[in-house]
């Protein structure tokens, strides 16, 4: 009987072709939509982390508790000691990382016409390139020289535009030092970086240690070392890693404060969780449309096939059989949206794996925050959204089919047979 209840189901979803189309094109257009924008906000959030990682954050950054503790205001007072020490003991803990230094501080920059505020960092030039890529983001000028004649530093590109300064000129910075004093100097723009990171690009200005003891004290400690791990495919792995390693340096160093990037993303990642909640919203609204679309097509079908429902039920077909009959149709649409709505959010996600969406074009000059805006917008496959949708489908469009199918069980064979 199962065969030929779904035998009749087919045919009729094929005679009533218009009204299954309608259906199942919601379908396909919302849930295909739904694992589109789950790939692209997957998308948004490692291009984050990862800009996060590459230029500031590292996988995880070691510094003193009292440091942490006043990490705001960027204190040159809380330095880490014996700091070739640390990190020979940290790369024999984590076998695979590799760590750099850096001291940043708060400086003021100038044309000596205009001022602004900047974020500096002191590095070593030999080591932050293995774990940030800083390097890589030269967009006039060049990388620290080996041997420099002159006083150098690198600048974030927007900086340098709002001051109206190129590569060569020279820009005047000032700063407190260790002993607290206020010292000014000036320094020759070796190259301009064009940095995903609109924070940095907005405000960053690197030196190298040597001269950063020379403008800060001879005394100016490091105050974090950074620490750079292998990168998983799965961006909840690179959390957990960077999590689990942060707590392994912190048990093997007392007075130690290991912050992950899972820890320094908070904020972030707690607005990704919201953006979760919303998408969640939005594909359950999408589905109660396409819920509803079902339901009517399904009870026009029931209105339509009175008389053959009357002659069914003459040839010994149940209640059951006919509440069977409705359901199956309704889940063939659920099937055949379900499907293409498959089909089509996996184009689109391979459209923006492959090709990345250039979001760069259209909100580059808007400050996004976290959100690097330099770089196109590439997805990322999550084959257990595109199940999920795929079955939430089929299953809500089986259950929207269940309200009219109850609906053509209930009417007896003498109503039926009236309209024949």
């Amino acid at each position: 009987m199962t065969r030929t209840l779904i035998s009749i189901a087919f045919r009729n979803v094929v005679r009533h072709w218009r009204r299954s189309l309608i259906s199942a094109t919601v379908l396909t257009v919302g849930i295909g939509m739904f694992i589109f924008f789950d790939s692209v906000l997957a998308g948004m959030d490692r291009m984050t982390i990862d800009s996060m990682v590459q230029f500031n954050d590292a996988s995880l950054k070691v510094m003193t508790s009292e440091y942490y503790e006043n990490r705001r205001t960027m204190p040159l007072s809380h330095g880490l000691e014996r700091t070739a020490e640390l990190a020979a003991e940290i790369a024999a803990a984590l076998p695979e990382a590799t760590t750099t230094p850096r001291t940043p501080f708060m400086a003021f920059a100038s044309n000596r016409i205009d001022s602004l505020p900047a974020l500096g960092y002191a590095i070593d030039p030999s080591t932050d390139s293995l774990v940030f890529k800083l390097e890589n983001q030269i967009d006039t000028g060049s990388w620290f020289s080996a041997a420099p004649e002159e006083k150098e530093i690198l600048i974030g590109k927007l900086l340098a535009r709002d001051l109206g300064l190129k590569e060569n000129d020279w820009i005047l910075l000032s700063a407190r030092m260790t002993d607290d004093s206020l010292n000014a100097d000036e320094y020759k723009i070796a190259g301009i970086l064009d940095i995903p990171d609109m924070s940095l690009n907005e405000s960053g200005i690197f030196m190298s240690y040597a001269e950063a003891k020379q403008f800060l004290g001879d005394d100016l400690p490091v105050t974090t070392l950074a620490v750079a791990l292998p990168r998983p495919a799965n961006l909840s792995k690179e959390l957990g890693d960077s999590l689990a390693s942060a707590a392994i340096i912190e048990k093997n160093h007392e007075g130690i404060r290991a912050v992950s990037i899972a820890e320094a993303a908070n904020d972030y990642l707690a607005m990704r969780d919201m953006k979760a909640k919303y998408s969640s919203l939005i594909i359950f609204i999408v589905l109660l449309i396409a819920g509803v679309g079902i339901v009517n097509t399904i009870l026009m079908s029931v209105y339509s096939r009175i008389k053959e429902i009357g002659v069914l039920r003459a040839y010994g077909m149940t209640s059951a059989h006919i509440r069977r009959l409705f359901s199956i149709e309704g889940l063939l649409i659920g099937l055949i949206g379900s499907s293409a709505a498959l089909a089509l959010g996996s184009l689109l996600v391979w459209w923006s794996v492959r090709s990345g969406i250039p979001i760069g074009d259209y909100f580059g000059g808007l400050d996004m925050g976290v959100i690097p805006m330099g770089d196109g917008l590439r997805g990322e496959w999550h084959p257990g959204t595109m199940v999920f949708g795929f079955l939430f489908g089929v299953a809500a469009s089986w259950i929207s089919a269940r309200i009219p199918a109850a609906k053509a069980g209930k009417l007896e064979v003498t109503e039926a047979l009236r309209f024949v």
